[in-house]
């Protein structure tokens, strides 16, 4: 290639990079934004999943005492028709 030939490929080559520099850092901003929500999202994620673990194990907890509850109450209710 000549001299001329080539200082045409670098003129087009640095033009496509003057272009496409500034949409490719836009991008870049953009793609480095959503990362960080998407951290952010992860993270709450895992605050509520805790939460929520928490959460069902006192309503099981909840949930055995009130069947215990039942029990005995259908005891007394037994034990007062004996009564009766």
């Amino acid at each position: 290639m000549t001299t001329e030939e080539w200082s045409i490929v670098v003129g087009v080559a640095m033009s496509a990079s003057l272009a496409l520099g500034p949409w490719m850092f836009m991008v870049h901003a953009k793609l480095a934004v959503i990362a960080g929500q998407i951290v952010t999202l992860v993270e709450k994620i895992e605050k509520l999943t805790e939460s929520h673990d928490r959460r069902l194990m006192m309503c099981i907890e909840h949930q055995a005492k009130l069947e215990t509850h039942e029990v005995q109450l259908r005891h007394v209710e037994q034990r007062l028709r004996e009564l009766a």
